[in-house]
């Protein structure tokens, strides 16, 4: 405080920064990151920062990943269950790295505190216009982001089994923009990425199954970032025409596939995540992996939505597929048990076990692919055309009231 009640200065304050730097990359851990890993230690959760600081999920996601980074290591880690379903909690370094700048933070306050009432006496004496100065140039920030007067074309590539809340997402969106127009191609997530590594087709945002394709086949080549926005999980979707479906269970659904006249599908893995994610379902089982692939051979499709139309019409008895598109569509599904259904992140190291080789970014390149819970990822091309109404669109698709509740109906939680 300057100085005693009645004095010049008396309602201002001294106030200043720590920040950690790396020598040739500058500022790594400001204040504005430490402020945000207070609030997800308070809330465990990234929308609760945001919030909490008046900022958006993109820049709290952005600010956490850069600083990961560059400092190596995670400051975050998210985990399932609880009464909301999950959440994101700091990771032991990221804990001792707040706990560690909260004490320092602590100590300089105290060594400071002797110093205030001299700096103050000195500045009292200033004339006002320079302190004025002062106070001008210590305050610059940025504004807030003017997302009035969007217009143009967004172009978003995505899984298919995003193709319903991603249109009721974008219909919002565009209630609220009716000058953006929203061009949206639905396919299996590795063909949608190879749309823009080989066929160079312009894209605004790329949206995956697998948040692993777009650090495979995207970064850093053609995007820098990878959001994490929700969760999934693998089942048996059948309809009331599929033989054996008062009797099939999470228990015994090898047995029913195995039997001779019962026909089942899948999507293609080297197309789309759901495809190699079936094989690792199928490997985490126990199943008798050959005779299922010579067994299922006629109708693999390139995408899993594409297996929809063969159930629609009795071709096949079941599919394997994700339960968020079953509860979309209305289907009836078997859940499958947690140990092979791909859904718990406790259980990651299971899933590892795990593993299927897919093609890669060109036809000699393969990738091998380990069993992890399912979670989606997406990212703003690095050449998008209109990268401001992307950010605006992903803002939106992040926020409570926006997308994540747009998920929630459809039967997809959203990873915080």
């Amino acid at each position: 405080m300057a100085g005693n009640r009645g004095a010049k200065y008396y309602d201002i304050f001294l106030d200043y920064r720590l920040w950690l730097t790396k020598r040739g990359s500058g500022e790594v851990l400001g204040h504005e990151h430490f402020l945000i890993l207070q609030k997800i230690e308070e809330g465990e959760s990234l929308h609760y920062a945001a919030d909490s600081l008046g900022i958006s999920y993109r820049k709290v996601w952005d600010r956490i990943r850069d600083s990961e980074t560059e400092l190596g290591f995670h400051l975050i880690e998210t985990y399932r269950g609880g009464k909301d379903g999950g959440g994101t909690k700091l990771s032991p370094d990221g804990k001792r790295l707040l706990d560690s700048y909260l004490k320092l933070r602590g100590d300089i306050d105290t060594l400071i505190k002797g110093r205030v009432k001299e700096f103050f006496h000195t500045v009292n004496m200033l004339p006002l216009i320079l302190l004025m100065l002062i106070l001008t140039l210590s305050c610059t920030g940025r504004g807030s982001d003017n997302r009035e007067g969007l217009n143009g074309e967004l172009v978003i590539f995505h899984a298919g089994s995003l193709s319903m809340p991603f249109k009721a997402i974008a219909d919002s969106f565009v209630k609220l923009n009716p000058g953006v127009k929203i061009l949206a191609e639905a396919s299996g997530s590795i063909d949608a990425a190879r749309k823009i590594t080989e066929l160079g087709r312009d894209c605004d945002i790329m949206a995956s199954a697998d948040y692993n394709v777009i650090d495979k086949l995207l970064i850093p080549g053609f995007a820098s970032e990878n959001i994490k926005f929700a969760a999934n999980e693998m089942a048996i979707v059948f309809n009331e025409k599929s033989r054996y479906s008062s009797e099939i269970t999470k228990e015994n659904w090898k047995e029913i596939l195995m039997r001779k006249d019962v026909i089942f599908g899948r999507s293609d893995p080297n197309s789309d995540p759901c495809g190699y994610r079936t094989l690792l379902v199928w490997q985490l089982a126990g199943a008798d992996m050959k005779t299922m692939i010579i067994k299922d051979a006629r109708y693999v499709r390139p995408k899993e939505v594409d297996l929809l139309a063969l159930l629609d019409v009795n071709a096949v008895d079941y599919i394997f597929l994700y339960k968020s598109v079953a509860v979309q569509h209305g289907l009836k599904y078997t859940e499958l048990s947690d140990s092979v259904n791909l859904s718990d992140p406790l259980l990651n190291d299971w899933y590892a076990k795990a593993v299927v080789k897919v093609r890669g970014s060109s036809p000699e390149d393969t990738i091998a692919i380990n069993g992890e819970a399912m979670i989606y990822g997406l990212t703003i091309l690095r050449d998008a055309p209109n990268k401001k109404i992307a950010e605006a669109f992903v803002d939106f698709l992040l926020s409570e009231n926006g997308g994540r509740k747009i998920l929630s109906q459809m039967g997809q939680s959203s990873v915080y």
